[in-house]
């Protein structure tokens, strides 16, 4: 999700791709959704359908004026995205940490944390930094939302993932994502599969599920190099 080094530290705006993934009936998977906070440049959707995977993202390394003239905590974060974007987990979450005990910390960030985390296959610490996320800003909607798809495709709970999206909806009536909610609570309490409805640029019929339909997506969308919008 190439790189711009973001500016000293500020509010600033952000927005929001849903990346929604469809499992036909030949896959037997089910509709899921995931928020990524990044935008795309013009021109990137067309690319997703052909993104190659990453074979070993440890061989990226950042250029070595990549946090020129950057304090600690952003140079923290600065890599913490680089690698996030570079599908090295172990490593953005290493300076996400980093530059969080430095005092770079809001509900961004901990979304972030929680999105490297749930990628690196732990549910459990993906969920504590949903939570934190909420704590620090109740109106943050997407660290709310993605916790819907967390349990639902990682501890398979998916009432508890239709209780979260009704929550979400409750809560942010006028939300981006308040129709994926709606769709994914008729689609995980009917059993059954959404008809292909991908969004422009995305492939109606997902590639075959060695990871679920949508983290796939995210990490080509991240392989084709969209990126992050500016950390405050």
């Amino acid at each position: 999700m190439s790189k711009k080094t973001p500016p000293p530290p500020a509010a600033s705006s952000w927005s929001t791709i849903v990346i929604i993934a469809l499992f036909g009936a030949l896959f037997g998977g089910t509709l899921t959704y995931f928020i990524v906070r990044r935008p795309a440049p013009a021109g990137t959707m067309a690319s997703l359908t052909s993104a190659p995977a990453n074979p070993d993202p440890t061989t990226h390394r950042p250029a070595v004026d990549l946090t020129a003239g950057q304090t600690p905590p952003q140079a923290a974060r600065t890599l913490g995205n680089f690698y996030y974007d570079h599908q090295n987990w172990a490593q953005a979450i290493e300076h996400y940490q980093s530059a969080i005990r430095q005092g770079s910390d809001d509900a961004d960030i901990r979304t972030d944390l929680g999105n490297a985390y749930r990628f690196a296959g732990k549910p459990d610490d993906a969920l504590v930094q949903y939570n934190l996320a909420q704590k620090m800003s109740p109106t943050h909607e997407f660290s709310l939302f993605n916790q819907g798809g967390l349990f639902l495709d990682d501890f398979k709970q998916p009432g508890r993932a239709v209780e979260i999206w009704q929550e979400y909806i409750t809560r942010f009536p006028t939300g981006q994502n308040v129709n994926a909610a709606r769709q994914l609570i008729a689609q995980t309490q009917g059993g059954g599969v959404m008809p292909p409805s991908a969004p422009a640029g995305l492939p109606a019929a997902p590639p075959p599920p060695q990871t679920s339909a949508a983290e796939d997506l995210i990490l080509r969308q991240i392989q084709a190099g969209q990126s992050k919008p500016a950390n405050p």
